[in-house]
């Protein structure tokens, strides 16, 4: 018999494997742990990202509450002024008023901006300034009535939290005056209104000087009236847009009194028109590499473009000088569209052929790859031109190639990676006009390059030039 007292050995064993399962139950693991807390810091993350959400949501109410009661007292001042006194500094009415185009205002430490701008309305009724209406005349006093618009913006924040706007007549009707009319329309490169253009008209010879700032409607257009009457080319206008280039009028001056497009009169009881041309700007990316297409760094060259501002002399928009870095390349940004041609300015550098040719085009909003192929010979032969630039596959394409140094008995090629095939009927024109045939069966679709190599070896070639396409 057992003693009291005493345990059997299966008792114990009973005993001491409860124990290592209770140890193992009640106990976590580190990675248990780990993605506890893994998980109350994504819920306390949400938690916090909401009060943060709800929070920055009653600021912004806030903020436009006191933005409307902002633009609501601005707009009880503007009412309260007298007709003749309604315009802003730099508005569209002439004479200036004292009124401030954009006055910085700081309400619960939070920083606005009140832009105020007050113009003529030109109501239709009896007719527009541009004669456009049907059936109605053009209306020479377009001062019907004023519109006054508040516009109450956050600081750092480009909409408006609050806009308020508002139409306010004179006492009496309108009647002629002793001065006249700007009508100035935008356009882009295709004949379309550019919308919310800026533009700027100055002239500081009248008393007061005429110094506004003004956006484009919704026609591309903006109509500015009561402007004092100067008939010395004194009203300078500019236009621009962000990410657009800039046209203008110009001043006559001492070296240069031709202008193209020159500031203009304001005459009494009547209408000026005029109309400027913007649009996107775009990249123009050059290279200069030698014959074999490796990049050859620091070439110094001029670049011009097409458009003139002035006349005999002439004077272009675009007249600069540049230089590829170390490795051959340069990125001109900010370039208006244009047609732009190339001189070298390197000593013992020639231009032996330019892709695309000259002058290249560039259109508005785009980037163009521009490579120039340099040649160290001052006898070797340059392409300038090549037309046309197309040929329908089965015909016979005859080609005229312009240039310098050409050979009487030039070797011609049209070629691509896999294919070259000799012009035939070969004439050529004091050393500056090829003119050769090619037959283009022997061709399949795609675009060929020019080369034209003169006896002795020397040549030039010219990629992609020319393109074949389908009957």
């Amino acid at each position: 018999m057992w003693k009291r007292g005493n345990i059997c050995h299966h008792q114990i064993s009973s005993i001491k494997y409860r124990a290592k399962k209770q140890n193992k139950t009640s106990g976590f693991t580190i990675i248990e742990v780990l993605v506890d807390f893994i998980v109350i810091a994504l819920v306390a993350t949400a938690i916090v990202s909401s009060f943060m959400a709800a929070e920055k949501g009653i600021l912004m109410a806030k903020a436009k509450v006191a933005a409307v009661a902002i633009a609501n007292e601005k707009m009880e001042d503007i009412r309260n002024l007298p007709y003749d006194s309604l315009a802003t500094i730099h508005g569209t009415i002439y004479p200036p008023g004292e009124i401030l185009d954009d006055e910085p205002i700081t309400e619960n430490n939070i920083q606005y901006n009140v832009h105020t701008t007050i113009s003529y309305v030109d109501d239709p009724f009896d007719g527009n300034v541009a004669g456009s209406i049907p059936g109605k005349p053009q209306d020479i006093y377009p001062y019907d009535y004023k519109k006054a618009e508040v516009k109450v913006y956050k600081v750092g924040r480009p909409d408006p939290l609050a806009t308020l706007t508002t139409n306010i007549s004179a006492k009496a009707a309108e009647t002629p005056t002793n001065s006249g009319i700007l009508y100035l329309c935008v356009i882009d490169a295709n004949n379309q209104p550019v919308v919310d253009a800026q533009a700027t008209l100055q002239n500081p010879n009248v008393d007061p000087p005429v110094d506004m700032q003004f956006t484009t409607d919704l026609t591309g257009c903006i109509m500015v009236p009561s402007l004092p009457p100067d008939q010395h080319n004194e009203y300078h206008i500019v236009v621009t847009k962000d990410g657009y280039s800039t046209d203008m009028t110009y001043p006559r001056t001492p070296q240069n009194p031709n202008q193209l497009q020159p500031d203009i009169d304001i005459l009494a009881q009547q209408v000026t028109n005029v109309t400027l041309t913007i649009d996107k700007v775009s990249t123009l990316n050059i290279q200069t590499a030698d014959l074999n297409g490796v990049l050859v760094p620091n070439i110094s060259f001029h670049l011009e473009g097409s458009k003139e501002i002035y006349f005999n002399p002439v004077t272009h928009k675009y007249s600069q000088d540049q230089q590829t870095d170390a490795n051959g390349s340069l990125s001109l940004t900010g370039m208006e569209w244009d047609d732009y041609n190339f001189t070298i300015l390197s000593a013992d550098k020639y231009i032996s052929a330019i892709s695309p040719v000259q002058p290249v085009h560039l259109a508005p909003n785009s980037t163009l790859q521009v490579i120039i192929y340099l040649t160290d010979s001052a006898t070797a032969p340059r392409i300038r031109s090549i037309t046309p630039p197309t040929g329908v596959k089965g015909d016979i394409a005859t080609l005229t190639i312009t240039g310098e140094n050409f050979s009487n008995e030039p070797i011609i090629k049209l070629k691509n990676a896999t294919k070259e095939i000799l012009g035939t009927n070969i004439s050529v024109k004091s050393g500056t006009t090829i003119d050769v045939d090619f037959d283009l069966s022997l061709f399949d679709l795609g675009k060929y390059d020019i080369y034209i190599e003169n006896p002795g070896g020397e040549f030039a070639n010219q990629p992609g030039v020319f393109e074949i396409v389908a009957p």
